[in-house]
Order: structure tokens, then sequence, then C-alpha cells
């Protein structure tokens, strides 16, 4: 390098295990696709309670027959809203259902006359708590939780 140089040593043995605290981290960031996870999956269940966001849903006519919540009438006793779930690596959160109906319901039938209710959507929220979660989680003290 041309020019004049000046080098920087840490010497600071707290500095220095902060440092690698956040090297850590960001070689594994699992925990926080984990967090991420639970952030979503929180707002999908929001969704369903709500009866759809940002637009509410048509309801089906089950749910007007019975005076029920739009895909809620079994909720979390083995229904659409008890299998939402993810799954946490390294990469990516998978957030979903291994309900063989969830398509039909996110993106409707037509050959059945089932509207789409989209449920499994990112609220802009969800992105300002998942940012707030983020600098927390880089932040945090070698082995704290957030």
């Amino acid at each position: 390098m041309a020019g004049a140089n000046v080098t920087f040593e840490i010497k600071d043995e707290a500095v220095r295990a902060h440092l690698q605290g956040l090297v850590n981290r960001v070689e594994n960031p699992t925990p926080l696709m984990k967090i991420f996870g639970a952030v979503v999956t929180r707002s999908v269940q929001k969704n369903f309670e709500v009866g759809g966001r940002p637009s509410k849903w048509e309801p089906s006519a089950r749910a007007i027959a019975t005076g029920g919540k739009t895909l809620i009438i079994q909720g979390w006793a083995g229904g659409l809203l008890g299998s939402i779930n993810y799954q946490a690596s390294r990469d990516e959160v998978k957030i979903g259902t291994p309900k063989i109906y969830g398509a039909v319901h996110q993106f409707g039938y037509k050959t059945n006359n089932i509207p789409a209710r989209p449920y499994l959507l990112i609220q802009d929220e969800d992105w300002e708590t998942m940012i707030r979660k983020a600098e927390q989680w880089l932040t945090q003290a070698e082995g704290g939780t957030v």
C-alpha cells in the first residue's frame, strides 16, 4: 500500500472476546433463523385470529353457518391454524404447514369455488420486529437469549 499505514492491535481481552462472539454468531446464524421463524409463526397465527391481514378473508359458508371465524373452526385442535410450524437452518427459515389443503387456502381453488385466503404473509411490523431481534441477537452477551 502506497503512502502511510497505521496498524491497530486490540489488546483488551473483553473487546477481543466480544468481537469473536460477533464473528461466531455471523458464522452460524441458525439461532437467529429460529428467532425469525418464531416471529413469523406468531404473525401467521395472528392472521388467523383476526380473519386475514392486511385484508380480511372471504368467509366460508361453514364459518358463516356456525358463527365461527374463517379457517379456524378446528383451530389449534388439528386444524390448519394448529399445524403452522417452521424449520430453521443456517441459511433460511421455512414457515408452512404439512396439511395438504394448506395450499388450497393460501392460493384458492377455482374448481371448487374456494377463494384464496393468504395466511402465510409477513406483515410490515414483522420486518421491524425481525430487524430489532437481529440487532439484539448480534449484540447480546455470549450465551444469552433474546
